[in-house]
């Protein structure tokens, strides 16, 4: 019996600490440090004390001038042996502003363990049992509403989901403002109750995204398309863009829309930010990993493959593209007279110059040993491909060696210009055709166009 009044005073003891003492200490004093809280707080959980702590600190603000009674109802205690206990009980609040007074009814229900004999609650869960959304609102705690039984049914936060929250925004979608804001340590986009929400974020991405994740956000997360997200059935949205700030430092960020309808029958939401960038770049690097020649940093020959079929569909006008195949001539040679690590420091050297004299929208690719290739995605009228060309042929006669010495290096190209719908074997075939024709007919160190009757 002891035990149990030792239970029950702790669950009190928390209930009545935030409701009527505003006692943040007090509170704090009786959880666990991995306390979590269910249907609490704007984003409707809490995972630790800290969280609790800045809670109850908006929590004491929004009681201001408030006066508050508790009733406890039907509670029930169940004790575990020594160290575990569960407590639930109806919490009746009734709060009095001048004149006014609201009554609202919440289920609240906890789990502790005793930590250094001393009862500990490690577990809450909230729940309104009011029918009047006003009576709701009366209560300190801003309760998710319909959400809470969302989260029962959805996967739970995660560990670094929680770790990594940059900031919670409650929006009504009805009025299209902001109703709460809750950040972390981290910076985040500031607003007030009452904002207008497409106002605020939209003006903010506009300058921290490029102009196509700008367009896909504004049109994800317009005020109209999340309310007819909701309506056909949808409740939950996520977005991961890259940002900038203006220091010119990115950061990957997750935003994680979880669409719901109060008790009244709005449609609201909670807006999730996430910082992703860890997880992001651990994500691209693999990708690039699977991507690239690792010798040289660009598209390995499967890569390079896939990546021309799309933009020979991609880019239909006849006019545009140019497929160049790259040989370093003689490169035998220069493994046998200075080593293959000088063969290795030339053949990153090549790559270099393709990545320095080529966009970054032409795909580059090294399709293994000595050859290379080059989509050019741009005009390929014929003065614009032979400019390129001389360009790359010349940059691959000056490279140097770390010691300052000249490495006497030359590259061959064969070329061949879109002039219908060709596909990646047709233009890899008169390309090399034309390449043949460079080396064999017209010497090394220079270039070729494909045309039908100097490669016939």
């Amino acid at each position: 019996m002891e035990e149990i009044n030792r239970i029950q005073k702790c669950f009190c003891g928390f209930v009545e600490g935030g409701l009527k003492a505003h006692d943040i200490d007090q509170v704090l004093d009786l959880l666990a440090e991995d306390v979590i809280g269910i249907g609490m707080g704007s984003q409707g959980i809490i995972g630790c004390r800290e969280d609790m702590r800045l809670f109850l600190l908006r929590a004491r603000r929004n009681m201001s001038g408030m006066k508050t009674k508790i009733r406890y109802e039907n509670m029930q205690t169940r004790y575990y042996g020594d160290d575990y206990a569960n407590i639930c009980a109806t919490v009746v609040v009734t709060t009095m502003t001048g004149e006014q007074s609201r009554k609202s009814r919440i289920g609240q229900c906890a789990s502790m363990r005793k930590i250094e004999e001393e009862w500990k609650i490690n577990m809450l869960q909230a729940a309104p049992l009011s029918l009047n959304v006003q009576e709701i609102e009366a209560y300190p705690f801003s309760f998710a509403e319909d959400e809470i039984e969302k989260y029962r049914r959805q996967e739970k936060f995660s560990d670094f989901m929680r770790k990594d929250l940059i900031a919670t925004y409650k929006i009504d979608l009805e009025t299209g403002k902001f109703e709460d804001y809750v950040p972390t340590k981290r910076r985040s986009i500031s607003v007030k109750s009452g904002d207008d929400y497409e106002s605020e974020i939209f003006g903010v991405i506009n300058r921290i995204v490029d102009e196509e994740t700008r367009i896909n956000f504004i049109k994800t997360f317009s005020v109209a398309n999340l309310i007819k997200s909701y309506r056909l059935g949808q409740t939950e949205i996520n977005l991961d863009y890259e940002s900038v700030r203006p220091d010119g430092e990115s950061l990957w960020v997750r935003n994680s829309v979880h669409l719901f309808q109060d008790m009244g029958g709005r449609v609201k939401s909670y807006l999730h930010l996430f910082d992703i960038d860890r997880q992001k770049r651990r994500e691209i690097r693999l990708i690039q990993k699977a991507e690239l020649d690792l010798a040289t940093c660009i598209y390995n020959k499967e890569t390079t493959r896939k990546k021309i079929e799309s933009a020979v569909q991609l880019y239909s006008i006849p006019s545009t593209g140019a497929f160049f195949m790259i040989d370093l001539d003689f490169f035998k040679q220069i493994n046998d007279t200075y080593g293959h690590a000088k063969g290795d420091y030339v053949i990153q050297q090549i790559a270099n110059i393709l990545k320095e004299y080529f966009r970054s929208e032409d795909i580059i690719g090294r399709l293994g040993g000595d050859e290379f290739c080059v989509f050019y995605t741009g005009k390929n009228n014929y003065e614009v491909i032979a400019r390129k060309a001389e360009q790359i042929c010349e940059a691959a006669r000056n490279i140097y060696s770390a010691k300052g010495r000249t490495l006497k290096t030359s590259i061959s190209v064969g070329i061949a210009r879109r002039v219908g719908n060709e596909t990646f074997d047709e233009l890899y075939r008169k390309a090399d055709q034309a390449l043949f024709v460079r080396k064999a007919k017209k010497g090394r160190d220079g270039f070729t166009i494909y045309s039908h009757d100097s490669n016939s």
